[in-house]
């Protein structure tokens, strides 16, 4: 469901089998289809194992300084629209100024006059009227400058306003085959309900320029950025909200957060103006969202005005620790110069490209990049791949999370398909009676489950859903600790296309073939997103141990043991654990040594003799050290006045214990017991080792 400039360039709306964009030759030379091939990897010309062919569909428009100005000017303080019309009227004729953003540091008006102009003049004019100009940027057309810094300390953090939240349901997730993308296997995210909660408590906003069937999904709110009257023609973002969320109507879909509570902001469609994306970005931090996921087609709206919206996200969003902003990989196909082959580039200046956005890219039921296959039976992309790509989520088959219309469908191109308009339900599914959205008529039979092409949008709304859980297990995460965390729990993604992907329709859509020592490749970012491993790790900080260290069954037996062992809960408490899983994210040798102590309770798991041979109060020294540690480093964030009472009495309890052979004995036992129960599996298997 990734998002394009036109629906006709990307096969058209109701034909997935048809396939992304085709190639576009350069100017002047014929076109000319990929060519078909079948070779193997061997069968690949030799090149650097990160290299792809990298050139990118021209989506900036030209520049329209001179023209009749339509511009933004950014101001550092609130101004007066009267005073703006005032500084510039001795210039330009019928003037109009429109407040657009008035949300410190935030400060845009909207001017506009049928007189041609230099935006330098407007600032120089608005300047010699003592306004306090910031710059001056088109409204209509993008641009790769930057926002001169603005003084976050000026605006207040964003808290929510008026946004409801939803208590915790307690519904199981349906068990079907569409819905693998939930589940560990097959290359789905691993949304474990029990231990991964449901979202609740949560915001999340959306972003999307259309959202028919927007009555099912149970809204918190619907807000119109820049428009008279919501779009209805398509269901791209109702399927956004659904996936991450789900629907509110009885028996309706369970998204990958379904307590979340959802806004949908829709913005104009793209071509009209740049300015409806970044102020739909603030005013959603502005209002309260933990995660804001923007899947609508936004290639080519890079502005000045766009990196205020992010800096604000990031700096300002959730309270002052910073909002995740999810965009799509997209797809877009073009035909280097003297070349045939398609490149399927992300743009380094598309908004996707951004620092400080989380780019999605789909991946495959299986493994792998998300690859589809035309009327030959031949694998092709569905997917751009570029530097700033940060993980995979499943883009394949997803169960359609809106039911088909009853009725008649609306006019053409609503139709779920694969594209700008929707998804497309797979070959073979129960098939849709109109277009998908609006719910059955009363009494009518369930619906056969079918299933959708999601493609990068859908994948990033999955990504989006998983951040809210990570983000209900442990709220006083900041932004830079959340992508180091999922950084740290995801899926490794094997750069080679699976031999079930043979016949290649052109090896060259594969490349890169290899990783880069960091981990990452073009196509598939670090890795596939993991909400088990992240939600385990993200509340605990021997959880996050665990997993990192491998021991994710482990992990799961700890977080049990802690919610109904008294042993294991009454060691520190969930306001502890939280503010701990965030130092151990800050500090990297905090983390080793928790690590450390994880890896000696596996090896010494079930076996006494081990534990004897490293000699008798060794545990308690660790756990000392460790403590006083958590307590000193200066990479962990700074403690509320609990925490730090909590670590200081833990510590004085140790310091207490260590004078004594009897509570030196009592700590190294009830190590044991620990160990014993998380490893369990190392112990039975060692008490097997041992009685052969």
């Amino acid at each position: 469901m990734s998002r394009g400039r036109d629906a006709a360039s990307r096969g058209g709306a109701g034909a997935p089998e048809e396939g992304p964009a085709r190639a576009r030759p350069a100017r002047g030379r014929p076109s000319a289809p990929p060519p078909a091939s079948t070779a193997s990897p061997r069968a690949r010309p030799a090149r650097p194992p990160w290299d792809f062919g990298y050139a990118p569909v021209p989506t900036a428009a030209g520049d329209d300084d001179g023209c009749p100005l339509d511009i933004v000017v950014a101001l550092r303080c609130a101004a007066a629209p009267g005073d703006v019309v005032a500084a510039l009227s001795a210039r330009w004729s019928a003037v109009e100024v429109e407040r657009v953003i008035e949300r410190p540091p935030i400060f845009w008006l909207r001017v506009r006059s049928p007189d041609g102009g230099r935006r330098a003049e407007v600032a120089a004019a608005l300047s010699a009227a003592a306004l306090p100009v910031r710059y001056v940027a088109s409204a209509r057309r993008p641009s790769a400058a930057v926002a001169p810094r603005f003084d976050a300390a000026a605006g207040a953090a964003a808290r929510p306003d008026g946004w409801t939240v939803r208590g915790a349901s307690f519904e199981e997730d349906p068990v079907t085959p569409g819905r693998w993308f939930l589940r560990d296997e097959e290359g789905g995210i691993g949304v474990d309900r029990r231990r991964c909660g449901s979202g609740a408590g949560m915001r999340l906003g959306v972003i999307d320029d259309d959202a028919w069937a927007a009555d099912e999904l149970g809204l918190d709110r619907e807000v119109l950025v820049m428009l008279e009257h919501p779009p209805r023609s398509q269901a791209h973002g109702s399927f956004m909200v659904a996936w991450a969320v789900g629907s509110r109507r009885p028996g309706g879909f369970r998204g990958v957060a379904p307590d979340a509570s959802p806004r949908l902001y829709l913005i104009p469609k793209p071509g009209s103006c740049v300015l409806a994306l970044p102020v739909a970005i603030i005013q959603a931090v502005s209002d309260g969202a933990d995660v804001v996921v923007c899947a609508a087609y936004v290639e080519g709206s890079t502005t000045p005005m766009l990196d205020d919206a992010l800096e604000f996200a990031a700096r300002l969003g959730r309270r002052g620790r910073g909002c995740p902003v999810v965009f799509p990989t997209g797809r877009e196909a073009s035909s280097p110069p003297a070349s045939l082959h398609a490149s399927f580039s992300l743009g380094f200046g598309e908004p996707a490209s951004d620092p400080r956005v989380f780019c999605v890219g789909p991946g495959a039921r299986g493994e792998g990049w998300f690859l589809w296959r035309d009327r030959r039976g031949r694998s092709r992309p569905f997917a751009n791949r570029g530097p700033a790509v940060r993980w995979l989520a499943p883009g394949d088959d997803l169960t359609c999370p809106l039911p088909p219309a009853s009725g008649a469908a609306p006019e053409s191109g609503a139709a779920p398909a694969s594209g700008a308009s929707g998804a497309a339900p797979e070959s073979g599914a129960a098939p849709a009676s109109g277009a998908s959205g609006a719910a059955p008529e009363s009494g009518a039979a369930p619906l056969a489950e079918r299933l959708c092409h999601a493609e990068s949008s859908g994948a990033s709304a999955l990504a989006a859903g998983v951040l809210l859980l990570v983000l209900s297990r442990n709220p006083a995460l900041r932004l830079p600790e959340l992508d180091a965390l999922v950084l740290r729990t995801l899926a490794p993604v094997p750069p080679a296309a699976p031999a079930s992907a043979e016949p290649i329709a052109d090896p060259w859509d594969l490349f890169p073939d290899g990783r880069d020592r960091d981990g990452h490749n073009a196509k598939h970012g670090y890795g596939r997103i993991d909400a088990g491993r992240a939600c385990l790790a993200a509340g605990d900080p021997v959880a996050l141990a665990l997993v990192l260290i491998g021991e994710d069954r482990a992990a799961r037996a700890w977080h049990d043991a802690r919610a109904a062992g008294p042993l294991a809960r009454g060691l520190y408490s969930r306001r502890l654990a939280r503010w701990a899983v965030r130092a151990l994210l800050a500090d990297p040798s905090l983390c080793h040594g928790v690590c450390a102590l994880a890896r000696h309770a596996r090896l010494t798991a079930g076996d006494d003799a081990r534990r004897r041979a490293h000699g008798a109060g060794i545990v308690l020294r660790q756990l000392s050290v460790l403590v006083r540690g958590l307590a000193a480093s200066r990479q962990a964030p700074s403690a509320p006045p609990r925490v730090r009472g909590e670590v200081a009495a833990l510590l004085d309890d140790l310091e207490r214990s260590a004078t004594d052979a009897a509570a030196v004995q009592a700590v190294e036992s009830r190590f044991g017991e620990l160990a014993d129960a998380v490893f369990a599996d190392a112990a039975e298997r060692r008490a097997r080792q041992g009685a052969a």
